[in-house]
């Protein structure tokens, strides 16, 4: 076999090789000189797919995989030259999808820390102005002004125009998923319909709550990690990175002019940079990997009982070595007069990694290791590396708002019973629950509360947690979501007497694939109350709750009835987004003859967005019970009549703008005649194989009863189809 040549990275003026890979040469490891190109990948190939075909099609063992899109080619490195050589072995050549594939030993990525360029030097950047949201051209601020930039980027703009803003961006996403959502092919009739009524109102994809605010502006986090460098001029510094590493920038700010951070948390890091000043150990340098001091992380709970967790490079450094360096470091914040009240040590490695992949044990040098933090009349137990929302007192608006969510779904379940006992006959699903406050807060209202975490950590925060506040109806389980959900909802696929609840509170990408799937397919789920940090982000997976059945996305889609925006980052462009879905109603007669057969009268969104009580009074029914409240009264509408109508009135509709330019037709009444039609019940979506003319379909209505369709034949369909 002949192996590609590598090509040279030389410099052209000097003719020696740049200094970008003198990495390359060093005693440590680095993959990249193990690295390969493919070329002629599919277009639509992606990272999964690609890991799959390497991992387990041809039993390769790839360390880093990188697919560029739009050049149909992708970067591939290994951590030996043996599986470098197999890897080109089995792809030179190997047929994909019609496309043959191509390798060719690639050059090892440049450092971009290799060259540090005097400011004569640099290359000359686009200017940015100050309130731009990257900041390239940092002459003539000082360190504070760009550090303000960076990290609290609205701190001059007052408070109510915050707000404006932060809703009108919410406003603007949701507009375009609206549009989005349009444009899906055979979207199901109860959707469609939904978004258009919306459309015509706010234009949005549901009904909107105003912006609900932080109940604190300044000194709001609870959690922030300060990295350990130097500043511009050389001198040792614990604070925020004021540039990137790709632009050359790894200076260090002080934090102290950051209004959203405690005095106490400012206290804690002087007082650190100082004990790093006197140490015999240096820095960590980004640059050449060498030195010891790296990170150190604070936690402060509402009473102000604090958390410190020191990171540090092992080195050279025995572990006698880093126990002297703990109890110095005790030592000293004690003679500070910094009231710590657990200290906690942590190795790391050099790379910039991720601190989960290279890390070592948590060592507790003072305290238990966790601290308490208060929610409403809960305890709740923190570990150091568990999830906390870090605006604790925003966080209870926000779990008020999603409680009010769930109860509203509780209600709908139960049709609104007098009776508060019914209401613990629903099972609340909290997905990616942390430490349990989520579903803590709302174990009161329902029968049992079942969580799903992937840290191990914040999992037994939540087993205890449940235990310091005499709750038994919980349970809490530790994987990924994607992994462990299908067997935990196994029992419920099938069950039509089971009321399922779920919460989603994922990280800011969103969702896993697996786990929307996996939603989907548990019909037992009728709510989901989506909680998100970045609702562009987000977005794929709410499409993906909407999209019809197909077989990627088997049952029914959910459609979005209500959102809810939320401020939890003060002086920032980020903000919290609660979004409450429901499952559409499967398509048969019961549920499409309920309604009369003039069109249905459109909702406000005052009726939507009002706040309901969990208890109905008798006698009475609120506007937005009239909304959750399905009609279970028959009439003797006709399936052919209720789709003219519904038909009339989408395609009057579908004449306004931004409407995918999709023809709509009704559907053939007269089913028991036409043994070849087939109505795709699955996605609810109104099309048909074979369909008559539209005066056909009225004689029909006229000589033939409709035939009525059962859960059983949709289900028997869906297979088929």
């Amino acid at each position: 076999m002949e192996v590609p040549k590598t090509e040279e990275v030389t410099d052209v003026e000097s003719g020696t090789e740049k200094q970008e890979y003198d990495y390359t040469k060093a005693d440590r490891f680095t993959s990249e000189i193990f690295k390969i190109v493919v070329s002629n990948l599919p277009k639509h190939f992606g990272y999964g797919e690609c890991k799959k075909l390497l991992t387990k099609k041809l039993k390769l063992k790839p360390h880093k995989i990188s697919v560029v899109h739009h050049t149909c080619r992708g970067f591939i490195t290994f951590k030996s030259e043996k599986d470098k050589l197999e890897a080109i072995d089995k792809l030179n050549g190997y047929v994909l999808k019609g496309k043959t594939l191509e390798v060719k030993n690639a050059p090892p990525k440049a450092d971009a820390m290799s060259q540090r360029r005097p400011p004569s030097e640099a290359p000359e950047k686009k200017k940015r102005k100050l309130n731009d949201s990257n900041l390239d051209n940092k002459d003539g601020l000082t360190p504070e002004e760009v550090m303000k930039h960076n990290v609290i980027p609205w701190h001059k703009m007052p408070y109510k125009e915050q707000l404006l803003n932060k809703e009108q961006a919410v406003r603007s996403t949701l507009s375009m998923i609206r549009r989005q959502m349009g444009s899906i092919k055979n979207l199901d009739l109860e959707v469609f319909r939904w978004i258009m009524q919306w459309k015509n109102t706010t234009g949005l994809c549901c009904p909107m709550r105003p912006i609900l605010p932080s109940p604190v502006e300044d000194k709001y986090r609870n959690k922030c990690s300060f990295t350990v460098g130097k500043d511009a001029a050389g001198n040792i510094m614990t604070g925020f990175r004021l540039g990137k590493y790709r632009d050359q920038d790894c200076a260090v700010g002080s934090p102290v002019c950051l209004r959203h951070i405690s005095d106490k948390m400012k206290q804690i890091t002087a007082s650190f940079n100082e004990y790093v000043l006197q140490s015999k150990h240096k820095v960590h340098d980004l640059f050449d990997h060498t030195g010891y001091w790296k990170q150190i992380v604070v936690r402060e709970a509402v009473d102000q009982s604090v958390m410190v967790i020191v990171r540090m490079c092992q080195q050279d450094l025995s572990d006698e070595d880093l126990k002297t360096e703990q109890t110095a470091i005790a030592k000293h914040f004690a003679a500070s007069g910094i009231d710590v009240d657990t200290l906690l040590f942590q190795t790391i490695g050099n790379h910039n990694k991720g601190f989960d992949a290279d890390a070592g044990p948590v060592a507790i040098v003072t305290g238990k290791g966790v601290i308490y933090e208060k929610l409403f009349d809960l305890k709740f137990q923190i570990s150091s590396t568990a999830f906390f929302q870090c605006n604790t007192l925003a966080a209870e608006v926000l779990y008020k708002s999603a409680q009010d969510m769930v109860l509203k779904s509780i209600i709908n379940a139960t049709e609104y019973s007098e009776d508060e006992t019914d209401y613990k006959e629903t099972i609340l699903l909290d997905i990616c629950c942390g430490t349990g406050t989520i579903g803590l807060t709302l174990a009161r209202y329902v029968k049992r509360v079942i969580g799903i975490e992937m840290s191990d950590v914040a999992v037994e925060d939540a087993k205890i947690n449940a235990k310091l506040n005499s709750i038994d109806n919980a349970e809490f389980h530790c994987g990924k979501a994607e992994d462990i959900l299908p067997n935990i909802v196994q029992p419920y696929l099938k069950s039509q007497t089971h009321n399922i609840v779920a919460v989603v509170d994922p990280p800011r990408c969103g969702l896993h694939q697996k786990v929307i799937r996996t939603i989907r397919q548990c019909l037992s789920i009728k709510k989901l109350v989506f909680i998100s940090c970045s609702l562009e982000q987000a977005k794929n997976n709410f499409l993906d709750l909407c999209r019809p059945q197909s077989k990627r996305l088997v049952g029914l889609a959910f459609k979005p009835l209500l959102a809810q925006p939320l401020d939890l980052f003060p002086h920032t462009k980020h903000t919290e987004v609660v979004v409450l879905f429901e499952r559409i109603q499967p398509l048969s007669k019961n549920t499409l003859t309920t309604a009369n057969t003039q069109p249905s009268k459109a909702v406000s969104e005052e009726q939507l967005t009002k706040p309901v009580s969990p208890v109905k009074k008798e006698g009475t029914e609120s506007d937005l019970e009239n909304v959750y409240k399905r009609s279970s009264t028959e009439d003797n509408t006709t399936f052919s009549e209720q789709k003219d109508v519904e038909m009339d009135t989408i395609l009057t509709e579908a004449r306004l703008n931004d409407m995918p330019k999709t023809e709509i037709v009704p559907v053939d009444a007269n089913l028991e005649n036409e043994p070849n039609t087939t109505l795709c019940m699955s996605t609810n979506s109104v099309s048909a194989v074979n369909i008559q003319s539209q005066k056909s379909v009225q004689t029909a209505n006229a000589e033939e009863p409709t035939e009525e369709v059962t859960t059983d034949e949709m289900h028997k369909q869906d297979d088929l189809s």
